[in-house]
């Protein structure tokens, strides 16, 4: 056995049955060594290795478990940098196998070297590099767990190419050792001044993010939000781990957030925060940020603890380990005047859909008619712009790991292959990618990919001819100067042709529903192009270094 067929060996054992990657010569012999294993173990090409490592990471969010991806050495290494950023931003498990030069040549300028371990290691939770061939088993088992437990994310490991060929010394064991869960239990002083902020709260609000997905605890939050009569407001990335139609739902707050959840958190005087890191988008002017409540914050990173908010009350723990313990303790209560006042503004509020000129369709109207033909088992990916602001407030959902974004990093280029991931994972569910003309074309060539493995994606592609967040900016806070976000596109029905795949081009909210009724019909990929105005601007919107008070409405 050599050192790539061990390799191979341990991730079958550990359940890989899907590999993101590109080939290339520091990595031939793992490629050929996969071909033994063809039966349960697909390797899926993607055409650039940005897009392998974007597809990793949509395939582990709707499973939860720590997806595959290779790359050779030199240009195939720094291209999945940015996918690395990306997945360790939003705490997602990935296992990247970087392919290396020879270990004898490493550090001479040989053809395609390049020190990717230490290019990589401030974007990964960890990096380990293959000297020898009996540390094969260790490091790999070691670095699928360390990707999935705690806070999860991106780990490398760097495996030479004269390593992968070596013979592995017969005996060796390939055990899968049990999961390791570090548990951290918070201490009396902590508990005892939940107890008495809980039993003192008027007007609290749960402020929950990425971490209630990751931990799995969404049936928890429920539990504790209606025991405690608790308004739930969510990040980006915890769309979903609270269900969008629940009365108790305040939706996404922040920078595009609703005035109900921006002004319940500045009115707040508990908030209970579950796996959230308090980032600028969320907060807004940090010192203006939620003046009258006390936080409790319960996070497993210790790193993201009083990092940027000091909270009242820190829990360092795992939200499977401390919601539990947390339920316990919170009184059932009835907020009924709290409870008032946020109905009211939901009334007084509603999100506002602009009116879009002859020829298009507003951005709101098309993703409202995109919810009305979904369930709750679909899932929705985005791409990185305006078109993502509007789906998270414009589709609920019910359930975690139904909508896919790149959240912390706001890669444009993430939507298109995380979708492709996503639909290889969930095979039975519909899959679909919300694009902007910009982002889109970040892996355009991923059609190729799509084509190729008939992966059925529905590509919504909102077309407003430009880059128009950026567009949006440069009209409120640079004197309307629009510079560089005027995009010349192709036509993408006739691209998608070019490819077989279904392409259809509409600017009708009817047209939009007959378009999408045939996607119900067919397993394959589909593109819908959708006209939507070229000067309409995403609102609510709290400008950057404002208060969450301060929420534009348009």
């Amino acid at each position: 056995m050599t050192g790539a067929e061990l390799a191979w060996k341990i991730f079958r054992d550990l359940g890989i049955s899907k590999v993101f990657g590109v080939p290339g010569g520091a990595i031939l012999p793992l490629v050929d060594a996969m071909v033994a294993h063809q039966d349960t173990l697909e390797l899926i090409v993607t055409r650039h290795e940005s897009a392998a490592i974007h597809a990793a990471d949509g395939y582990a969010r709707v499973t939860g478990k720590p997806a595959l991806a290779l790359a050779t050495s030199g240009p195939g290494g720094t291209n999945v940098i940015t996918g690395l950023a990306t997945a360790m931003t939003d705490s997602v498990p990935v296992v990247l196998i970087l392919g290396q030069v020879p270990t004898t040549l490493i550090g001479t300028d040989a053809f395609q070297e390049a020190d990717l371990f230490a290019m990589t290691m401030s974007v990964v939770k960890h990096s380990w590099r293959v000297t020898e061939t009996d540390e094969i088993a260790l490091i790999l088992q070691e670095a699928y767990r360390v990707a999935a437990q705690g806070r999860p994310g991106p780990v490398v490991v760097e495996f030479p190419k004269n390593i992968q060929l070596a013979e592995v010394a017969t005996g060796v064991e390939t055990v899968i050792d049990p999961e390791v869960r570090p548990a951290w239990v918070p201490g009396a002083l902590a508990w005892a001044r939940a107890r008495a902020y809980l039993a003192r709260a008027e007007r609290p609000v749960l402020y929950i993010g990425g971490g209630v997905a990751s931990s799995g605890t969404a049936a928890q939050i429920r539990t504790l939000a209606e025991r405690f009569d608790c308004p739930v407001t969510t990040t980006l990335l915890g769309l979903g781990g609270f269900p969008s139609s629940h009365p108790l739902s305040l939706g996404m707050l922040g920078m595009h957030g609703t005035w109900c959840a921006n002004h319940a958190m500045q009115e707040a005087d508990l908030i209970i925060a579950c796996g959230v890191r308090f980032d600028d988008r969320v907060t807004g002017k940090l010192d203006e940020f939620a003046p009258r409540a006390r936080i409790i914050h319960i996070e497993v990173d210790h790193a993201e603890i009083n990092k940027l908010v000091r909270p009242d009350v820190v829990m360092h723990g795992d939200l499977t380990d401390v919601l539990p313990k947390l339920t316990r303790i919170v009184p059932i209560r009835k907020h009924a005047a709290w409870r008032q006042t946020i109905d009211q503004w939901k009334v007084e509020h509603p999100l506002r859909v602009p009116l879009a000129p002859a020829g298009t369709i507003a951005t709101a109207d098309a993703l409202h008619v995109l919810r009305d033909t979904i369930d709750a088992e679909d899932v929705i990916v985005t791409e990185v712009g305006q078109h993502q602001m509007w789906a998270a407030l414009c589709i609920p959902r019910d359930q975690p790991r139904r909508f896919l974004t790149s959240g912390g990093a706001g890669t444009m280029g993430y939507g298109f292959p995380a979708a492709m991931g996503a639909k290889m994972a969930l095979p039975h569910r519909r899959v679909v990618l919300v694009a902007g003309d910009g982002s889109f074309q970040m892996n355009l060539q991923e059609l190729a990919t799509l084509a190729q493995y008939r992966i059925g994606v529905v590509l919504l592609v909102l077309n407003n001819q430009g880059h128009g967040m950026v567009r949006q900016w440069q009209d409120l806070f640079h004197g309307h100067r629009r510079y560089g976000v005027r995009l010349i596109n192709p036509d993408f029905v006739k691209l998608a042709d070019a490819f077989g795949i279904q392409g259809f081009s509409v600017n009708t909210v009817d047209g939009l529903r007959e378009a999408l009724a045939v996607t119900h019909a067919v397993d394959r990929p589909v593109l819908i192009e959708v006209a939507v105005p070229e000067d309409e601007h995403v609102y609510p919107m709290v400008p950057a270094g404002h208060s969450l008070s301060t929420v534009l409405e348009g």
